[in-house]
């Protein structure tokens, strides 16, 4: 954690070699320089162009940019030797809680769209874990909504295996998010990943179905439950009289079929409303 140290006034210049990205900057172990964004950012501040200070902290002997990185990294490259308290940068006293929350709000945009989705959940949960109030004061705090938070966390119910296909986008956020809520353990995870590396994507998404195939089978009591169809087989004469059972039920509750199932099935209902056959 940051210590409340005392700091430069504005108009004080400080040698460029005293600043580094702070580890609590969400992009740290990003590369720079090499995109067409960086190039551009480098080409409009050699042409004069103005851009905004970047925000660090004290970290030992110097100051932790954790606002800003590119804008710092951008500035450094051209050669510059000297930074200007209030012009080129803004310096704080910052907790690390305050930190990364900073650093998170900033590049929220690039962590929606940029950030593989393993590594953006390891940054939120730091912050959840600093957060007195968890995922949902977490949430109000990034200006995010506590079920957007929550889907962002999600990758870390994953096995390391999964983790690293996650990570790679060899599948999508939205399979690794329905294999976190199925609740698989680490074993037949792992069997997915390597089905995932010899198979591909396609022998993948085959595996997962069989699996769901199974697991619904075997959750399903024989004569405990029915299912209600949304097609029916005019053939299957005993599917139909059921069908019609189930719908004269409905009209005299003045519902819908899909409403009259819901209702039937909760234990609330049951406990004093025997479904009738």
């Amino acid at each position: 954690m940051s210590k409340s140290v005392e700091l430069p006034k504005p108009g004080d210049k400080i040698p460029v070699g005293k600043f580094h990205v702070s580890e609590l900057n969400v992009r740290a172990s990003e590369p720079f320089g090499d995109s067409e964004e960086d190039q551009q950012l480098v080409a409009n501040l050699r042409r004069g162009r103005i851009i905004g200070p970047f925000k660090a902290r004290p970290e030992g002997d110097g100051y932790g940019v954790v606002v800003g990185r590119r804008r710092f990294l951008a500035k450094k490259q051209l050669g510059t030797t000297h930074f200007t308290v209030g012009v080129d940068c803004l310096i704080e006293n910052m907790t690390d809680e305050v930190a990364r929350e900073a650093s998170f709000v900033e590049n929220l945009e690039v962590l929606r769209k940029n950030m593989d989705p393993v590594t953006r959940a390891n940054k939120l949960s730091a912050i959840v874990m600093d957060h007195a109030l968890g995922v949902r004061g977490a949430a109000a705090k990034l200006g995010l909504k506590a079920s957007t938070l929550s889907e962002w966390l999600k990758p870390l119910a994953l096995s390391p295996k999964m983790q690293e296909a996650t990570a790679k986008q060899k599948i999508f956020f939205t399979d690794a998010l329905h294999l976190a809520k199925m609740g698989l353990g680490k074993e037949r995870q792992d069997e997915l990943a390597e089905v995932l590396e010899s198979e591909g994507y396609d022998g993948f998404k085959a595996a997962l179905t069989r699996l769901e195939e199974k697991r619904l089978k075997r959750g399903i009591p024989k004569g405990k439950y029915f299912i209600e169809r949304l097609t029916f087989d005019t053939v299957y004469r005993p599917d139909m009289e059921l069908h019609e059972h189930i719908k004269k039920l409905a009209e005299a509750q003045k519902m819908d079929i899909p409403e009259y199932i819901m209702k039937v099935v909760l234990p609330e209902h049951t406990k004093t409303h025997p479904v009738e056959t």
